[in-house]
């Protein structure tokens, strides 16, 4: 795997189609409750006196609540459009790397440890549904399936090996990415193409990574609905593709041979992915062939959004931020933003553009795009 520069390095230390991968459940809610003898998955969260100035990794829209996560398992919640926060009661101390909502009150977090977390509050209070000890059985009992022998996939062959080593190594590889699909359908990824979906809302989970058609275990890092179409990105440029709700992932056209931080579907259907470097790219054809999209950056591009407008943006570790009026086709700098890590962004429900990083929460409005 490549070596992926800062933000890469603080992300790893920070029904039907279902069914043929349903072999490998175990009722894990109850479970998860129990100790698992990992201190950072036993011990809750650590209360802060400044939510908003934390480290935090991903935030999301929950309605119009504003939900980040961050390190020590922070989760914090904002009902005014991020200018106020509340600390929720996270059960884990762990860095959190993702975070979406299937409603208003009912989400999934996730990141280090193998931990996965449900809120049915909006992100008030949080329990574990899953941990890495957990997803490792899974993992190892997918891979043992009489199934694998006869399966498509490049990756069947060294699934026992790999499972064997995720086993040996413990729960010491982080999720990073995720899709929420519906209440009750969830696809979580991560570290070393670790992948686990439920499809009954996390009452049970599964092992998934056997469906995305990747030989050796890359990290995923990005991951996002685009039309009809699930898309994952993750290391040495790889993009994969689902047409079939999930149950297979194949992979696309190469892009470039940098680590792939996020995928975004621009309002025309092109499809924009971006990462280390600057590294950006711009496919019009679903990922037949890329463009690569000039950045005034070498930093690395961690997150994006394709606004309510139309307008794409992007920012960097660096804390730059660059917009989009043409579908992603070209980016230009938005001038007078800061200087501080940033890591993901998000909406708000009125003019404000909430970003989350280093250095906690950064509320800016909506009316920088147009100096």
């Amino acid at each position: 795997m490549d070596g992926s520069k800062s933000f890469l390095n603080r992300r790893a230390m920070l029904a039907t189609a279902a069914a043929a991968g349903l072999i490998a459940l175990l009722p894990l809610t109850a479970q998860a409750a129990a100790l698992t003898g990992v201190d950072a998955l036993d011990t809750p969260s650590i209360l802060v006196k400044s939510p908003a100035s934390v480290l935090l990794v991903a935030i999301t829209r929950a309605g119009n609540r504003l939900v980040a996560v961050g390190e020590h398992g922070v989760i914090i919640y904002s009902d005014d459009d991020g200018v106020s926060w509340t600390q929720g009661q996270v059960p884990v101390n762990v860095t959190l790397t993702c975070v979406a909502f299937a409603t208003p009150q009912l989400g999934w977090a996730a990141g280090h440890f193998g931990a996965i977390l449900v809120t049915a509050d909006g992100g008030k209070t949080w329990t574990m549904q899953l941990n890495g000890l957990q997803a490792n059985q899974l993992t190892l009992q997918a891979a043992q399936d009489p199934s694998v022998a006869s399966s498509t996939c490049p990756c069947a062959p060294l699934a026992v090996a790999r499972a064997a080593h995720f086993m040996d190594e413990g729960p010491d590889k982080p999720f990073l990415s995720m899709l929420v699909l519906s209440p009750q359908h969830v696809m979580v990824f991560g570290a070393y193409r670790m992948t686990m979906v439920t499809t009954d809302g996390g009452k049970t989970w599964a092992d998934w990574s056997l469906h995305i058609y990747d030989k050796y275990s890359h990290n995923i890092y990005g991951a996002a609905v685009i039309g009809a179409d699930y898309y994952l990105c993750g290391e040495q440029g790889l993009v994969f593709c689902s047409t079939d709700a999930g149950n297979t992932f194949l992979p696309l056209a190469p892009t470039t041979s940098v680590t792939l931080f996020g995928i975004l579907g621009a309002r025309d259907g092109s499809l924009v992915v971006f990462g280390v470097a600057g590294a950006c790219l711009r496919s019009t054809d679903g990922g037949k062939s890329w463009t690569t999209i000039a950045l005034a950056s070498q930093d690395d591009i961690t997150s994006g959004r394709v606004l309510r407008s139309g307008t794409v943006v992007l920012i960097t570790e660096a804390g730059a931020l660059f917009k989009s009026t043409d579908n992603g086709a070209t980016f230009t700098a938005v001038p007078g933003v800061t200087t501080l890590p940033f890591f993901d962004i998000e909406e708000a429900a009125g003019d404000e553009l909430i970003i989350v990083g280093g250095a906690g929460v950064t509320r800016l409005s909506e009316k920088i795009l147009n100096s």
